[in-house]
């Protein structure tokens, strides 16, 4: 009896280890790259925003060319969930590669301490020569909060690929921060809205009220500031002559931000939006042509595997 008990560290090792072989891209796990042919990746990450505000989505009322524009060139995937409908635990789990609630870390605010086999996903980046940087958001709900930023090459602001050794490939993580659930806290009126209330669609579980109308055409005008956002990261990347070295990932941390979405497990809640775009040289690993769709389900948890599988 006692050769079948393990300690919880060992569990949670276990735990780890198997979520860390899963991959968003099943069929491609014997497709990887070699050194140094390896591809760049950037993550752009809107907060708290289900997948049903963006046109590509479906939603009839969104403003977000550029996002559509980056589905058309990459896979959609249509059933992708995060692990946690909240920020800090969501962003625990896909920074580390572990289920929140196997670390301690599934409660908002918990700064639990990690033990020390669970490193944070650049770790094994970096340690493979790729160059990671952060603009610039951390809240990784574990303690020892002065760390978070020690994990990237650079963590900040003005952090950028840019810095990098020549020829070097490079992780960047940008985290667009227009779409927080604090941006409808502040009324604006009607009249300075780009989108109208009154042409809004109202889920089922939301009551058809003024108010409500409001909150949502509010929050889609600052989902087209996200997607202005997208526009000018992507020309960036473009104009530096890196887009065809670069798979690029966007997704959200969680859904949001009207009730029954952001901190409630519900599809409204959990259900996210993720796009991923492969360049024409990368083509190979790609799980499917451009501009397909897909109904697999992962979830945010996949991310770091995935890359890592991508990078070989």
């Amino acid at each position: 009896m006692e050769k079948n008990i393990i300690s919880r560290k060992q569990a949670i090792k276990q735990i780890g280890d198997l979520v860390m072989g899963t991959m968003i891209f099943p069929a491609i796990a014997a497709a990887r790259v070699k050194q140094p042919d390896r591809p760049n990746f950037l993550w752009i990450i809107t907060e708290d925003c289900s997948a049903s505000y963006f046109g590509c989505y479906g939603d009839k009322q969104a403003t977000t060319p550029n996002i559509d524009k980056l589905a058309s060139e990459g896979i959609l995937y249509k059933n992708a969930c995060c692990q946690t409908p909240v920020c800090a635990p969501s962003r625990s789990t896909f920074m580390t590669g572990v289920y929140d609630n196997s670390m301690g870390t599934q409660h908002m605010r918990s700064f639990y301490s990690l033990p020390d086999f669970i490193k944070f996903y650049p770790y094994y980046l970096e340690k493979a020569g790729y160059y990671c940087t952060n603009r610039s958001k951390v809240d990784y709900n574990t303690a020892h909060k002065e760390r978070w930023k020690t994990v990237w090459n650079e963590c900040g602001p003005q952090a950028s690929y840019r810095n990098r050794a020549t020829g070097q490939p490079f992780h960047e993580t940008v985290t667009l921060l227009s779409t927080h659930e604090h941006v409808i806290f502040d009324w604006i009126p009607e009249n300075k809205l780009d989108h109208i209330p009154g042409n809004m669609h109202i889920p089922a579980y939301l009551p058809d009220t003024p108010e409500v109308r409001h909150d949502l055409a509010q929050y889609h005008d600052f989902v087209q500031k996200d997607d202005e956002k997208v526009g000018e990261i992507l020309h960036r990347l473009e104009r530096d002559g890196e887009a065809d070295n670069t798979i690029v990932f966007l997704f959200s941390d969680h859904g949001g931000v009207l009730p029954r979405s952001k901190r409630f497990m519900f599809e409204s809640g959990m259900q996210v939006p993720l796009i991923i775009r492969f360049p024409k040289k990368y083509q190979n690993l790609a799980p499917s042509s451009p501009g397909s769709i897909s109904d697999h389900l992962v979830n945010l948890i996949d991310l770091a595997p995935s890359i890592f599988s991508l990078a070989g």
